[in-house]
């Protein structure tokens, strides 16, 4: 297909940019620089955040302290497999009145690095994702807006108060976002491997991005189930064992599913996890807290969710599953016939997948809705392909206001119906809707170069 000269096909490289594109980069940058010092002051000054939970598990898990009851200043513990807790050694932080190993960094210098660590995943993760959507592309009017930075920075800053919140906390979850989202570029692009390593890798963080499986096992990829879960066996289990052992890594397990994970799958808390965990608390983003939310007009009584709620939450999640299944089928996916090629559909139903967490995870904050990332991507890319040209989507620009009013809705009740509904949750909902309507009507494109 040949192109006019005012199309080409999606750059690659950054290009000239015009005064307004400048601010806007202006603005992401200074936003890293003003909330770094501030993140620093609300971690180790007045305790705030996640930070300490995963500095104390490296910690914890170096110096021969039980590993899942370890707690950090609020009494939070580590719920998540050991091999992540190994590698957070050199931000290890012991609990009053132990030493402090003298390979750890300072509480300050820690935060820093974990903070630069989290700002450079969430950057790389963009342009990975922004890489891997513009081979898809065809030609497109570039026209007065810079596509190369559009399609970096404008998720971001749709999304800034939810990444934000994550940097804040101290949550892994731009890395998680970065290991998901390259898993998703590279089995497009067919390296299997590589593929292979940084899903596996995702899982060992926190176990819910096995969900990404789906893709392969609707395709009967057996080689990539096969690949995921050899390197998944070596980073779960093999790599603590060299460490500390077979039997101590066997009870690292057994107690992270008894004293944790079973109590929060279950939905019925042990003291412990109860103390922990608000399941339905305002900023839980689940269909399951937003519906116990609506129920008692507020916060209920209980931390945990009705039975009604629960069987609620299993029935979307199935939901969300079968519109993958149903809408994915001729897209990414055949049941009778050979497989179609790896393309730009398989790439829309990933972004759905991780977008739809938030909203299926069973404990859930602000911090996950930077998940979404990928798919707002994918919104602003299909606004260029209708529209013939590059420039700002003025739905998805109001789509972002409302999420942004529903995070300061969460945090100060401004209405008191936003904050009782949780309007991220419903937004996020319907960018998944739509998310779905896409991958519905999308049919196989050019493959991933």
């Amino acid at each position: 297909m040949e192109t006019g000269p005012s199309q080409r096909p999606l750059s690659f490289r950054p290009l000239s940019l015009r005064w307004y594109e400048c601010a806007w980069i202006a603005l992401f940058v200074a936003a890293i620089l003003v909330f770094l010092p501030i993140v620093i002051h609300r971690t180790c000054v007045k305790g705030f955040g996640d930070a300490q939970v995963f500095f104390r598990a490296g910690w914890a898990v170096w110096s021969g302290f039980p590993l899942y009851q370890v707690a950090d200043d609020h009494s939070w513990t580590y719920h998540y497999p050991p091999t992540f807790a190994f590698l957070m050694g050199f931000f290890a932080d012991p609990m009053p009145g132990f030493p402090k190993p003298v390979w750890s960094l300072s509480c300050r210098n820690s935060v820093l690095v974990w903070y630069t660590i989290g700002i450079a995943a969430v950057m790389l993760a963009q342009h990975v994702w922004a890489n891997a959507v513009s081979r898809a592309l065809g030609p497109i009017n570039q026209g007065r807006w810079n596509g190369w930075w559009l399609l970096r920075l404008g998720p971001l800053l749709a999304l800034l108060l939810f990444v934000g919140d994550g940097l804040g906390r101290g949550q892994p979850t731009a890395i998680l976002l970065l290991l998901m989202v390259t898993f998703l570029a590279m089995y497009v692009a067919g390296r299997t491997h590589v593929a292979a390593v940084v899903l596996a890798a995702a899982i060992t963080i926190k176990i819910f991005p096995v969900v990404l499986l789906a893709l392969p096992l609707l395709r009967r990829d057996w080689m990539m189930l096969a690949a995921v879960a050899g390197y998944s066996i070596v980073l779960l289990l093999l790599v603590p064992a060299l460490l500390v052992g077979p039997s101590a890594t066997a009870d690292l397990y057994v107690q992270m599913w008894s004293g944790h994970l079973l109590s929060i799958v279950s939905y019925t808390p042990n003291p412990q996890i109860a103390a922990e965990v608000n399941f339905t608390s305002y900023d839980m983003t689940s269909v399951g807290a937003m519906l116990t939310r609506i129920a008692a007009n507020g916060l209920p009584q209980s931390v945990t969710l009705p039975g009604w709620a629960i069987a609620s939450q299993y029935f979307a999640n199935v939901a969300i599953v079968m519109a993958l299944v149903w809408g994915g089928h001729g897209r990414f996916w055949r049941l009778t016939s050979g497989q179609p090629p790896l393309s730009y559909s398989a790439l829309v139903a990933g972004a759905v997948v991780i977008a739809a967490l938030p909203v299926m995870l069973l404990v859930s904050q602000p911090n996950y809705v930077a998940f979404a990332l990928p798919l707002v991507a994918i919104a602003q890319v299909e606004a260029w392909r209708r529209d013939g040209m590059v420039g700002p989507s003025w739905w998805l620009v109001g789509w972002s206001l409302l999420m942004w009013l529903g995070m300061i809705a969460t945090e100060v009740e401004i209405v008191r119906p936003l904050r009782v509904i949780g309007l991220v949750t419903p937004a996020t909902i319907g960018l998944v809707i739509w998310g779905f309507a896409v991958l519905n009507r999308a049919r196989v494109e050019a493959a991933a170069r």
